[in-house]
Order: structure tokens, then C-alpha cells, then sequence
């Protein structure tokens, strides 16, 4: 049976979980790590889950006074909710975390970013719907 390496969504750790888990908790903490809404994450923590979830990841990068950022606030969390442990959605205020915006080249908000194993393999500066965020988590799997 194989296994996966999944970042907490509460304390950053990695856990091992059976890739047939329905449910999983973390290691250290006990934290539920099939929590599909997205998670906020600061410069470090999305380092992190870029760099050790074996799940893909996608990255919102927005900003509070981005009326188009915040307008897909609620598409990008009900897309999230279709992917518990198949996609990770992250969210970053790329005006307090400034660092990963700056290594990733992002100058245009809102800007979403697709991981697999580390690597950037997709990105798009632009407003989605739920339908699109969802067709392209779906592409990630």
C-alpha cells in the first residue's frame, strides 16, 4: 500500500498517510489533514507545502484591496471543498508575505499557481470561477 507525504494544515508537519485513506489525522498534532477549505498560509508555511506535499497544490495569491482577488474569495474555497487530500488549496496575502510572490515571479493579483512534487507546472493571473478552479484542480490529480 502506497504512501503519501502530506503537510498539517495546522502545524506545518508531515505526515505519512495511506494513499486508500479515506480519513487522515497528523502525526504530531492530531489535526484533521483531509481539511478541504483553503488554508492561509505565510511565507514559510507555503514553502512548505509546495516543497513536501506529495498532493498537488494550488496557490492563491491575492491581496485584500484586489476587488477581482476578492471576488473569487467563495469560488476558490467551494472549488477547494470538492478536493479533500487530492489538491491542497493554499491562499497567501501577497501584501504581508511578500517573499514567495517575489521567488515565484508573481506581479499581477490575483495569480494562481499549480504545484506537483515541487514544481510549478501552471499558473494563471486572472479571475476564476468555481467551474474553472475546479476542471483545473481536477487536471492536477
Amino acid at each position: 500500500m502506497e504512501s503519501l507525504k502530506v503537510v498539517c494544515p495546522e502545524c506545518s508537519s508531515v505526515s505519512n498517510v495511506k494513499q486508500e485513506s479515506q480519513t487522515a489525522v497528523c502525526s504530531s498534532c492530531q489535526a484533521d489533514l483531509d481539511d478541504p477549505f483553503p488554508l492561509e498560509v505565510t511565507d514559510a508555511s507555503c514553502t512548505i507545502h509546495i516543497e513536501e506535499n506529495d498532493i498537488p497544490i494550488l496557490v492563491d495569491f491575492y491581496s485584500k484591496v484586489c476587488g477581482p482577488c476578492m471576488a473569487m474569495y467563495d469560488d476558490y474555497e467551494d472549488a477547494a471543498l470538492g478536493f479533500p487530500m487530492k489538491v491542497r488549496f493554499l491562499k497567501i496575502d501577497a501584501d504581508k508575505h511578500q517573499e514567495v510572490a517575489r521567488k515565484y515571479g508573481v506581479s499581477a493579483l490575483p495569480t494562481i499557481i499549480a504545484f506537483k512534487n515541487g514544481e510549478e507546472v501552471n499558473r494563471i493571473s486572472s479571475q476564476l470561477s468555481q467551474i474553472q478552479l475546479s476542471l483545473w484542480a481536477q487536471d492536477l490529480i
